[in-house]
């Protein structure tokens, strides 16, 4: 417990300077996190010695990250298919050094990780109000993780998913939503004490919403992770951060909840 405080109080200011100054400073700290964790993801399933197809994911997912900081969206679309045409091209042309398996996890990692942490920079460069809005990521995918330990913990009887992880439970999940839904509306209590917004009724509603699904979405990307650990045998992605696992063992639920913050956003604004 004592090494996980520790690693939590040098790692967290780098996360929330990162988020709060935006810029330059979080894509760095984006495109770091993506090159890390697409490298845990290949040693999971043991493929971390293909060196090529290893750099060209990470290559791409810099490029990936770098044509949304120059504002070149549209080429960062094409970014994914020629990740896809340049890896066959290597399967083909290295046969059977390269085999199509080695293809599909690395095609697989670049949408799991760069593809899905992306979603947390257009949050917050993208939408209005980001500044705001991107913390609602961390909030809930941190509120649903804790509140469901705890419930777990002191109330959990019935297994959530006994084979993918024997620790987690019905009640578990159940006090996750709860927390993550208290959380969203603290934040928008908050908000509005500082001034930031002025919200209606209406919005509290649209908060609860975002707690409960997007707790949810939290609670699946945290059994996702849970399912690959299982299929590959370890314990954890890697040791990085001592006492809390690899990069990927700390952003599995953030994965899963950037995109839906992001969506259940835009959606939003088009309503309104």
């Amino acid at each position: 417990m004592k090494q996980r405080v520790l690693s939590a109080v040098v790692a967290l200011p780098i996360v929330i300077a990162g988020i709060y100054f935006g810029g330059i400073y979080l894509y760095l700290l984006a495109g770091t996190a993506a090159c890390i964790g697409i490298f845990e993801f290949n040693r999971a399933f043991g493929y971390k010695d293909k060196k090529l197809l290893l750099g060209m994911t990470m290559i791409a997912a810099i490029v990936y990250i770098l044509c949304f900081y120059f504002e070149y969206r549209d080429i960062a679309k094409t970014v994914i298919g020629f990740v896809l045409m340049t890896e066959l091209a290597a399967y083909v042309l290295l046969y059977p050094k390269i085999e199509l398996r080695h293809v599909f996890i690395n095609i697989v990692g670049f949408l799991y990780i760069p593809y899905m942490l992306m979603h947390i920079l257009l949050i917050r460069e993208g939408l209005a109000h980001g500044k705001v809005l991107v913390w609602l990521v961390l909030l809930i995918a941190f509120s649903s993780d804790t509140f469901a330990y705890f419930s777990g913990v002191t109330l959990g009887k019935h297994k959530l998913a006994p084979i993918l992880s024997p620790k987690k439970t019905i009640e578990g999940a159940v006090g996750g939503i709860a927390g993550s839904i208290l959380i969203c509306l603290l934040y928008g209590v908050f908000l509005e004490w500082k001034e930031f917004f002025v919200l209606p009724k209406e919005a509290y509603f649209s908060l609860a919403a975002l707690g409960f699904l997007g707790s949810l979405f939290s609670q699946v990307g945290d059994l996702v992770g849970s399912a690959i650990k299982r299929e590959t045998g370890i314990k954890d992605f890697g040791n990085l951060i001592p006492g809390h696992g690899g990069i990927l063992d700390r952003l599995d639920s953030i994965l899963f909840v950037a995109p839906f913050v992001y969506y259940f956003m835009l959606l939003l604004y088009r309503w309104n």
